[in-house]
C-alpha cells in the first residue's frame, strides 16, 4: 500500500425484522443460499462457520454477505462477474493482520440551547443591545457568511415623579425576542422565546415513569397551568406542561431524547410562563392571541393558548416601574435561543451522489455592546463581562452533530457497488436516472428513501491488511482493507461482541461468546492480531 488510506466496503445488514433488534446472520447455510442481506463466516474452502459453536482460530476466513439482488423482480441475466445474486465476498481475512476491530455508535443530532438571564431592573431612558451571532456551514451555505444581528431595546423615559426607578427587564428580553422572530433570515437559523418565573413546587411522586417524550409528574402545587415551560429534576431542554391529571398531576413533555430521562420523584421544580408581546413593543404587527405555542424541536403543540390571562403562554403587559427588580438564581426572567434550520432535500427521483447534506450544528453566540460594539462590559444580563463558549449566555443543551446518518450510509454504499461493477446511474441525462431504476442494486434505492436516508446507523469495522509477498518493486508491502458493517440503530452492540466495555473497548479473548464478531476477535486474538475491540461512541 503506497498510502496509508484502506480500501473501504460497505454492506448493509439487517435485523431479522423490521424494526428489530436481531441481527440477520446464518450459522448454517451456504453461500448461495444466502439471502438478501444476510451475513455468515466461511472458511477458506467456503464451509459455513458456525460461529455460535466455535472459538475463532488462527485459520482465515471469509466474511460473505447475500446479495440485495435476490430481492423479489430481479433476475441475474444482467451481470457479467458470476451474476449479480451472487452473494458479495471479503478478501480472504487472516486472523494475525487484523489490526484493529472497532463499533462506532449512531448519535443522533441535538440542537444548542443557550439562554440569557436578567436579574436586575434595567436603567430608564437606555437602549441595551444584544449581538446574536450564528455560525456553521448552514449559515454559511445560506448567506455565504456567519449570521449576526444586533438588538436595540430602548428601555423607555424615566418615570417624572420617581426618575431613579428602574425598569422591567422582562420586557427588553421580550423586546429581543420578538425582533429574533420577525427578522426573515434570522428566525429559518434560530427561534427565541422569552420566559417569567411563575412558581415552584416540590414533586412528591413519578406518576407515570419517562418515556424518550414525555412523564407524568405528582406535584403539590396545584397552579401550575399547560402551556408553562417547567424545568428541573432531571428534564430535558424544551419541556412544557401539556396537561393536568386531576388536581396534583401534571403531563410534562419534550422533544423525542435518544433514551428516557431520569427524572426525580423529589425534586422541586420551576414554571415559567412563555411570553408574547401586545403590539405595543416596537416589533413588527403580529397577533399572537389565540395561537397555540409548540415545543421546539418537536411538532407538539403545549395545549395553551395564547391569551392576556389565565394561560401558561401570555401575552405581556411590563411592570410599573420600582425601586429594583430582584430575582434568586433559578427564577430569573430569561431569553431562550434555540438553534434550528430545515434542510433542503431532493428526493430519490433526482438524488446525485454530490448533493450536499449538513451535519455541522450550528453554534450560537451572544454578548452584550455598547455603541462601540466592546462586548466586555458589565451588565446584569447573563454571565457579563465572562465569555464562555455561548458568550454572555448560558449553554443549557449542547449541539451534537449527528454520527452515523444514513446519507454517508448511502453514498459508501454506492462507492462499494462501483468497486464491484454495478451500475448506478448519475447524471443530468433523464435516461441515467430511467437506467437507475432499472439496473441500481435494491439495497443501494432502498436506502435512497428519505426516511432511510435521514435513519441512524451503527456500524462494526474491520481494518485487516493483504500482505504482498511478491511485490516486483522488492519492497515487502500490504493492501489495507476496511470492512464496515452498517446496521440500523436498533441493532445493538451486544449482537457483535460479548463482554463489558471498560475505558472505551471490550478485552478481547481466545473464547467469547456466541456473537456474530466474537469469532472475529476470538481469532484475532489467538493469532495475535487486534487484542481488543474499540467502542467509539
Amino acid at each position: 500500500m503506497y498510502f496509508s488510506h484502506a480500501f473501504r466496503k460497505t454492506l448493509l445488514a439487517t435485523p431479522t425484522s423490521a424494526g428489530g433488534s436481531t441481527l440477520d446472520a446464518s450459522t448454517t447455510a451456504a453461500t448461495s443460499a444466502l439471502t438478501a442481506g444476510e451475513l455468515g463466516l466461511y472458511n477458506q474452502s467456503f464451509g459455513v462457520i458456525d460461529y455460535t459453536a466455535v472459538d475463532g482460530g488462527k485459520a482465515p476466513f471469509y466474511l460473505v454477505q447475500g446479495s440485495y439482488y435476490k430481492t423479489a423482480g430481479y433476475s441475474d441475466t444482467i451481470g457479467t462477474h458470476g451474476g449479480y445474486q451472487e452473494s458479495v465476498k471479503s478478501k480472504m481475512i487472516n486472523p494475525k493482520y487484523i489490526t484493529r476491530l472497532f463499533w462506532v455508535a449512531a448519535k443522533a443530532p441535538a440542537q444548542q440551547v443557550v439562554q440569557i438571564p436578567i436579574s436586575c431592573g434595567l436603567t430608564c431612558d437606555t437602549t441595551y443591545r444584544l449581538r446574536i451571532d450564528v455560525k456553521g456551514s448552514p449559515a454559511l451555505r445560506y448567506l455565504s457568511h456567519n449570521l449576526y444581528r444586533v438588538l436595540d431595546s430602548y428601555t423607555g423615559c424615566c418615570s417624572t415623579t420617581n426618575p431613579g426607578f428602574v425598569k422591567d427587564p422582562v420586557a427588553t428580553i421580550v423586546n429581543w425576542k420578538e425582533q429574533l422572530n420577525a427578522s426573515p433570515y434570522f428566525n429559518n437559523m434560530v427561534q427565541a422565546r422569552a420566559y417569567k418565573f411563575v412558581v415552584a413546587t416540590a414533586a412528591t411522586a413519578i406518576g407515570v415513569a419517562a418515556t424518550t417524550s414525555q412523564v407524568t409528574i405528582t406535584v403539590t402545587n396545584t397552579s401550575m397551568l399547560p402551556g408553562q415551560r417547567i424545568i428541573g429534576g432531571g428534564l430535558p431542554a424544551n419541556s412544557f406542561i401539556t396537561a393536568l391529571v386531576s388536581t396534583t398531576g401534571i403531563v410534562v413533555k419534550y422533544p423525542v431524547q435518544a433514551v428516557a430521562p431520569t427524572v426525580n420523584a423529589t425534586a422541586t421544580y420551576s414554571t415559567f410562563s412563555d411570553l408574547y408581546a401586545a403590539n405595543t413593543m416596537g416589533s413588527p404587527t403580529v397577533a399572537y392571541a389565540g395561537q397555540t405555542p409548540y415545543i421546539p424541536g418537536t411538532t407538539i403543540l403545549t395545549g395553551a393558548t395564547i391569551a392576556t390571562t389565565g394561560s401558561g403562554a401570555l401575552i405581556y403587559t411590563p411592570a410599573a416601574d420600582a425601586a429594583t427588580f430582584s430575582y434568586t438564581a433559578t427564577q430569573e426572567p430569561f431569553l431562550e435561543l434555540t438553534s434550528a434550520y430545515v434542510e433542503t432535500k431532493f428526493g430519490n427521483a433526482t438524488f446525485t451522489v454530490t448533493d450536499n447534506y449538513d451535519v455541522e450544528p450550528l453554534k450560537i453566540i451572544a454578548s452584550v455592546v455598547d455603541d462601540s460594539g466592546n462586548p466586555c462590559l458589565t451588565y446584569c444580563i447573563g454571565t457579563s463581562p465572562n465569555i464562555g463558549i455561548a458568550g454572555i449566555a448560558t449553554e443549557v443543551q449542547a449541539a451534537t452533530q449527528v454520527q452515523g446518518i444514513g446519507e454517508t450510509i448511502l453514498r459508501e454504499l454506492i462507492l462499494t457497488g462501483k468497486y464491484r461493477q454495478e451500475a448506478f446511474g448519475d447524471g443530468v441525462n433523464i435516461d441515467t436516472f430511467r437506467m437507475r431504476e432499472i439496473e441500481a442494486n435494491p439495497g443501494v434505492l432502498s436506502m435512497m428513501s428519505l426516511a432511510n436516508r435521514n435513519a441512524l446507523y451503527n456500524k462494526f469495522c474491520i481494518l485487516h491488511s493483504v500482505p504482498r509477498f511478491n511485490n516486483p518493486s522488492g519492497v515487502f508491502d500490504n493492501d489495507q482493507y476496511l470492512i464496515e458493517i452498517a446496521v440500523p440503530n436498533t441493532v445493538p452492540l451486544s449482537q457483535f461482541v460479548t463482554g463489558s466495555v471498560s475505558n472505551g473497548v471490550i478485552a478481547s479473548s481466545a473464547s467469547m461468546g456466541t456473537a456474530f464478531a466474537d469469532y472475529i476477535a476470538e481469532a484475532a486474538f489467538t493469532a495475535g492480531g487486534a487484542q481488543f475491540v474499540e467502542v467509539i461512541a
